[in-house]
């Protein structure tokens, strides 16, 4: 029997597309619901090539170009960081060679040689002025430098396949390692051992990353799809803590929080581990994703955050110091700048206007008879409102659209883009980035920070 308005079973209530009998109706009142319904199916990905609105549903940001390129490698450049010296960074290179350089002069002032094969990765640790760097062959494919004197000080062993990335604890006592085997290692690098091995993925691990305020807690990203979420002092803890027996005296330890299809199923690129409760990654879904740890249900953290514009697979990510925003790099040569919640930062603006017109309402109350104080305070509640409207405007829109638009486009490379490195000038005006490339190439963009406020 249907009701009126030929709703199935006789009364208003909310369809379900997955019920035959919904289905049927829906089809009856509207002709065109298969279409609709298979567009509604297209992931992000399959729209950047087939949506001829794409365009102009993600709007392209405003375009920087690089202040100064930096060229000298004869390969392919893989990553690039900033080095333990104040106004210099290092690049490594598939030519396996790591270069340092100087950001004022553009010169190349040291080659680095001691890989064998290709340099995949680089990491700095500032706390103790080491320097790692991975990459590929069975033999010296990690490498401990020693700064200021550019040395090779240890050779970390474990790995029996190429290393994609290394990252050290925020203290520099430790690194992680990981390959293309799926493997991770834990260094410890007081002692000059491994103290940590673990098969992670199935198939390659491309990133890795240190809890910004727990060293003991670690996030990789892998060729599986997954982020990975380990407790490294839970993996060392003896055996008989995993033993069945722990079941009977209600025990139980949880290492397999993470994200097993983070970015759809496809293969997840990049990690940052920003702190305990805060995860970007980057992934072939052609997403920026931001994680809330705190949210999870049935220990899989929940995404609040999804970053859209790029057309191709995000290969890497930076955050900036303060947190406040987040550079991503593409396969087609872009990067992007992105506020990191742009919708609590508006919010928060509308709640301190509110308390101010809240204020301003009442003084102007209080001010009844006082002409002139009546007329600066109407004036003053005025300018207020007409704060607050583009305010409300963006709140709505970011709301419904549910995701974070970009601040700046950076253009400059023409090869995909394999690192990024932010940093700050003293003043905290001008954010420095630099990013690296397969076209050969390191850049350097100059982004004011009030321009991203």
């Amino acid at each position: 029997r249907r009701g009126a308005g030929g709703y199935p079973g006789g009364r208003r209530r909310a369809l379900d597309p997955s019920k035959p009998k919904d289905i049927e109706y829906l089809r009856r009142m509207h002709p065109d619901f298969d279409e609709v319904m298979v567009s509604a199916n297209i992931d992000y990905r399959t729209m950047c090539h087939t949506d001829a609105n794409f365009a102009s549903k993600y709007r392209i940001p405003p375009v920087l170009t690089p202040v100064r390129s930096f060229r000298g490698h004869t390969n392919s450049v893989d990553a690039v960081c900033w080095g333990p010296d104040p106004g210099t960074f290092i690049s490594a290179s598939h030519d396996a060679t790591l270069r340092v350089w100087d950001v004022q002069s553009g010169a190349c002032t040291d080659t680095l040689q001691g890989h064998t094969a290709g340099v995949y990765h680089c990491a700095v640790s500032a706390a103790r002025r080491l320097v790692v760097s991975c990459g590929s062959g069975e033999e010296r494919n990690v490498l401990l430098w020693k700064w200021p004197e550019k040395r090779v000080s240890a050779e970390l062993r474990g790995h029996r396949r190429a290393v994609l990335h290394a990252a050290f604890a925020s203290d520099g006592h430790a690194a992680a390692t990981v390959d293309q085997e799926g493997t991770v290692l834990v260094h410890d690098l007081e002692r000059g051992s491994c103290k940590l091995r673990l098969g992670a993925h199935y198939g390659a691990v491309h990133g890795s990353s240190f809890c910004g305020e727990d060293s003991n807690l670690l996030m990789t990203a892998g060729h599986d799809g997954a982020l990975r979420l380990l407790d490294i002092r839970e993996q060392l803890a003896p055996q008989a803590w995993r033993l069945p027996s722990c079941a009977a005296n209600a025990v139980s330890l949880n290492t397999t929080m993470g994200m097993p299809a983070a970015h759809g199923g496809y293969a997840a690129y990049a990690v940052e581990f920003i702190n305990r409760t805060a995860v970007f990654s980057a992934g072939a879904d052609n997403k920026l994703k931001r994680w809330d740890l705190r949210a999870t249900a049935q220990y899989n953290p929940k995404c609040v955050g999804e970053y859209l514009g790029h057309t191709a697979p995000v290969r890497c990510l930076a955050v900036s110091p303060d947190l406040r925003h987040v550079v991503s790099g593409c396969e087609d040569g872009s990067l992007r700048v992105w506020p990191k919640d742009p919708l609590s930062t508006v919010k928060s603006s509308l709640r301190e206007i509110r308390s101010e017109m809240k204020q301003v309402q009442s003084d102007l109350e209080a001010a009844a008879g006082l002409a002139t104080s009546q007329q600066k305070l109407a004036a003053r509640l005025e300018a207020l409102k007409q704060r607050s409207a583009p305010l409300k405007d963006m709140e709505t829109q970011m709301s419904r659209e549910g995701y974070v638009p970009a601040s700046r486009t950076l253009n400059g490379h023409v090869g995909l883009v394999s690192a990024a490195a932010w940093q700050e000038d003293a003043g905290q005006k001008t954010a420095h980035i630099l990013s690296s490339s397969w076209d050969q190439s390191v850049q350097l963009f100059s982004v004011g920070l009030d321009d991203l406020a």
